[in-house]
């Protein structure tokens, strides 16, 4: 911002005090220089696999729009994905194209009975057993995918509450913000885009600490029958 706003001054100095090719010619070279600077400035996050930022989820790639996004695979961490679910259309379009037989849709979610929602929800101001509740028609949703629709989904239950909310998008991107429980449901907190680099070693990207922050909870994570709690 500050760059742009020193260019336009720039400029606004040389139209009022060169002419013609003169002029041109400046307007030329502060441009290249100007744009070397924002490029170099850029770089250095794309470099570290950090291609965009969202300072608020609801103004930026919100839930929907993360569901959109899915092509091939997902893979999601959160308390009960309640918000993807609620997305009904979405979220049944995405299953439906990221529906693998060799590779499946996982979800890493909060157990629904764990007391921690319910002090959660007291933290918020709500229905002690409101969270409980949110946690349970959402895995009914999930269950219909697995059991109705035959869609490859597994789901795990963590024994911790997380640090982050995380979504995998077909193998390379990584929508990732943080928790602030009891405050409000989420969208208003900022989220990074995060991409898999190729071209170098994995461990210089953000994305790695990330996908192995995931699989590490998945690894210790409690799998769910897709019938406990329904009822």
């Amino acid at each position: 911002m500050v760059l742009a706003i020193l260019w336009i001054l720039l400029n606004i100095f040389l139209y009022k005090n060169l002419h013609g090719s003169e002029f041109l010619f400046a307007s030329i070279l502060s441009f290249s220089v100007a744009a070397f600077f924002t490029w170099k400035e850029l770089n250095q996050f794309w470099q570290i696999g950090l291609i965009g930022a969202d300072r608020q989820i609801s103004k930026g790639v919100d839930f929907k729009r993360s569901l959109d996004l899915c092509s091939n695979s997902f893979e999601f961490l959160g308390v009960g994905a309640s918000k993807l679910t609620k997305e009904s259309n979405s979220f049944e379009k995405a299953m439906q194209r990221c529906h693998r037989s060799h590779t499946p849709i996982k979800f890493l979610l909060c157990d629904p009975t764990n007391p921690e929602l319910q002090a959660i929800a007291r933290q918020a101001g709500r229905d002690p057993e409101e969270y409980q509740r949110t946690v349970r028609e959402s895995l009914r949703i999930i269950a219909q995918q697995r059991i109705d629709r035959a869609r490859n989904v597994e789901v795990r239950f963590y024994r911790r509450l997380p640090l982050f909310r995380l979504m995998f998008i077909d193998g390379w991107l990584c929508l990732a913000s943080h928790y602030v429980f009891g405050e409000g449901e989420g969208s208003q907190l900022p989220q990074l885009h995060v991409r898999r680099l190729h071209s170098q070693r994995d461990v210089q990207s953000l994305y790695e600490p990330f996908r192995r922050y995931f699989q590490e909870l998945w690894d210790e994570a409690t799998e769910w029958d897709f019938a406990s709690y329904l009822k």
